[in-house]
């Protein structure tokens, strides 16, 4: 049986981005869930909307922090939209840093930090042919 998922013969820069992909996955969560206290203290949660926002905020979290493992893996594999489809996660993740800086949130900077460096790991020179040959 193959592993489709291998660490062997992926350069170091790619296996390095993807466990701080992972990492920056955990971390978001983590950020959300601490954070979400002041969410439910919100205003906008005693509306008729509240009980929708904060399901609608936990459903966003879970799915945004798995898809980062899934394309992810698709990383390790060598695959070149995976790269692209996480770069644009990491944008959107470095405009939800700016309120992570407003609020205080250390681990949401951590969060962003780790982004920032996984998305340059995964586009240095020597990760390249690692996602030509797949």
């Amino acid at each position: 049986m193959s592993h489709p998922f291998t660490t062997v013969g992926v350069p170091r820069v790619v296996v390095a981005s993807f466990w701080i992909w992972i990492a920056s996955a955990a971390l978001g969560l983590l950020s959300f869930f601490i954070g979400l206290p002041a969410l439910l203290a919100s205003p906008a949660v005693s509306a008729p909307t509240g009980p929708g926002i904060v399901i609608g905020g936990i459903g966003g979290a879970v799915i945004g922090s798995l898809l980062r493992v899934f394309l992810g893996l698709f990383l390790l594999r060598g695959a070149g939209w995976a790269r692209i489809v996480l770069t644009i996660i990491g944008a959107l993740v470095l405009l939800g840093l700016v309120a992570s800086i407003a609020v205080g949130d250390l681990i949401g900077l951590l969060s962003g930090i780790a982004v920032v460096v996984a998305a340059v790991l995964m586009w240095l020179p020597s990760a390249r042919p690692h996602f030509r040959r797949a």
